[in-house]
């Protein structure tokens, strides 16, 4: 499971307004969409949170997935159309089966707590598992 956060979204919806931040959340989505494969699943958590349940995938695949969406979403401009061209970063938080939590509800509490950290790291960050190790960026 990844829990990931944009950075600094409040301020991209104060500047540009909720009807645009709205848009941006669905290229967001879009975005992270173009990273997932088949049997993966993206769900709006709520506000600009993002959980992505990724069946079947070790701590290691689940790393290298979430470093290639990082690049993704830091290398896009969002709201080209309407010329404003802005980039975005997310906090990462990673938690896997059986290696973190035994259950759901203990994996998305690592999970996001790991994202939690990565924020309090300095944002733009992913961090893994129980044990809060963040990872290389590249």
């Amino acid at each position: 499971m990844v829990f990931l956060d944009l950075d600094d979204f409040k301020h991209v919806v104060d500047t540009h307004g909720h009807l645009l931040g709205s848009q941006i959340l669905g290229e967001v989505a879009r975005a992270i969409h173009s990273v997932l494969r088949p049997d993966d699943s993206l769900v709006r958590y709520g506000g600009d949170e993002f959980i992505i349940l990724l069946p079947q995938t070790s701590q290691e695949e689940a790393l290298a997935l979430v470093r290639r969406l990082r690049r993704t979403i830091n290398s896009t401009f969002f709201l080209q159309k309407e010329g404003i061209n802005l980039r975005l970063t997310a906090s990462y938080g990673i938690a896997t089966l059986p290696q973190d939590a035994q259950d759901r509800e203990t994996l998305l509490r690592i999970a996001d707590r790991a994202m939690f950290r990565s924020k309090g790291r300095g944002k733009d960050g992913i961090m893994v598992g129980r044990d809060l190790t963040p990872a290389p960026v590249d």
